[in-house]
């Protein structure tokens, strides 16, 4: 069973706000590389491996694209060479439906405080799990907002 952090939005506190953004601040002081190993390498996170191989996995990833090609450092990449192709397909699909969420989100609401950005797109991201937003996926949330705020929404989230 996966850890689940948010399974309803009162689960969202300001604790946990002011933590995902402190984190991402301090992860956007970082290149470009950087911010995306961080990210991709969560592929390589055990607790990672058992969610996407779990039941808990949402159904519709199905219908979601691959995305871009994961950006790892050559160990990384070696490592990630005995993972199965099915994993590696799963990371990418779970990746870009966060993402997708992520910026149809940011898109929407504009102009808002760091806090409250984190607080929608978190909220908008549980009823996307079953049963809430899994532990497994927060980087994930955390690259993405460092991403946003050291290259913008045009970077970040193309139209």
């Amino acid at each position: 069973m996966t850890q689940i952090l948010f399974p309803k939005e009162s689960d969202v506190t300001t604790n946990w706000l002011f933590y995902i953004e402190n984190e991402a601040k301090s992860l956007s002081q970082r290149d470009d590389f950087a911010i995306k190993n961080y990210l991709d390498r969560e592929i390589l996170n055990p607790e990672m491996e058992r969610y996407l191989s779990s039941d808990d996995l949402p159904a519709d990833l199905d219908g979601v694209n691959d995305g871009d090609t994961l950006s790892l450092n050559l160990t990384e990449g070696l490592m990630l060479k005995s993972f199965p192709d099915w994993l590696r397909r799963r990371f990418k699909k779970l990746k870009s439906k966060v993402k997708k969420i992520f910026c149809n989100v940011v898109l929407g609401i504009g102009e808002l405080d760091t806090k409250a950005i984190i607080s929608a797109v978190l909220i908008a991201l549980i009823p996307a799990f079953a049963t809430g937003l899994p532990a497994a996926v927060l980087p994930i949330v955390i690259g993405l907002f460092a991403y946003l705020l050291k290259f913008g929404i045009e970077i970040t989230c193309p139209v």
